[in-house]
């Protein structure tokens, strides 16, 4: 599994949970992801850090690639790209 955290800077959160859970999920899905989970941060108003699992490297280089993905992201108020760090999952562990 690969695994991206993105960082974007966005308008409105209702807005772009929404676009995220639906439109941005369709487009993600298409790409091969195989799941994400979105956080706001409290004290950073109009941002919010995304967790993309995809299937492989070329999975999240074809989303990227993927003409319709910045109308996308920016119909769910993403004010500019999101910018993406790429993480390498070493473990999970239970409460």
């Amino acid at each position: 599994m690969f695994t991206t955290l993105a960082k974007v800077r966005i308008a409105d959160a209702q807005r772009f949970l929404e676009v995220f859970a639906t439109h941005g999920q369709a487009r993600r899905r298409a790409h091969g992801s195989r799941g994400a989970q979105a956080f706001m941060l409290p004290d950073e108003p109009g941002t919010a850090m995304v967790l993309i699992d995809w299937v492989d490297r070329a999975a999240f280089d074809a989303f990227r690639a993927d003409p319709e993905a910045p109308p996308t992201m920016r119909s769910g108020g993403a004010l500019e790209p999101p910018q993406f760090t790429v993480l390498e999952r070493r473990g999970h562990y239970e409460a």
